[in-house]
């Protein structure tokens, strides 16, 4: 178990740079098409569109990441409220409610990939692309996002600092 763990950090960890540099990228392709566009009177064809892409790419390549740093915005006006023990109860039905979901949403994407694959989908705009260029990333992102919270799920379920139950008293 430890290995793969590892090996699912290892991914995670290549993703969030993946996603970082893609970053970088988008910023310095807008900024180029800025440029041409005000400074030369010419511009790029689809570079919004590719940008658009790439941040479709961003979001779900760094989504287990943020995950795993437990940097995911939160509202957690509930927990605040709760003691130790329902705020870990509901902090581990939360964590494998969210697995359940984003599995259900990478399979069906899964799926959709196929589908437009199979179909020969492409998006018509500016650069006529296969539709699962765009789509791809999405049910990786949310099998990453199952496995991270699956993870947290379990991470949280061997915690021994939550408090015992407070005793009962016999009637």
């Amino acid at each position: 178990m430890a290995v793969f763990l590892r090996i699912f950090d290892i991914i995670v960890d290549a993703g969030a740079v993946l996603a970082a540099l893609l970053l970088v990228v988008t910023m310095l392709a807008t900024t180029v098409k800025v440029f041409f566009r005000y400074g030369l009177h010419t511009s790029f064809i689809g570079v919004d569109q590719i940008s658009g892409t790439l941040l479709l790419y961003i979001a779900f390549l760094g989504a287990a990441w943020v995950l795993r740093r437990d940097e995911h915005v939160t509202i957690d006006l509930l927990l605040g409220h709760v003691g130790a023990r329902v705020r870990w109860f509901l902090m581990v039905m939360s964590s494998f409610i969210g697995a359940a979901v984003c599995l259900v949403v990478a399979i069906f994407g899964t799926v959709e990939v196929i589908g437009s694959i199979e179909r020969g989908v492409r998006i018509p705009a500016e650069i006529e692309m296969p539709r699962a260029v765009n789509l791809v990333v999405i049910p990786f992102g949310f099998l990453c996002l199952s496995l991270q919270f699956l993870r947290r799920a379990f991470d949280d379920l061997k915690q021994s600092d939550i408090p015992p139950p407070p005793p009962v008293s016999p009637v």
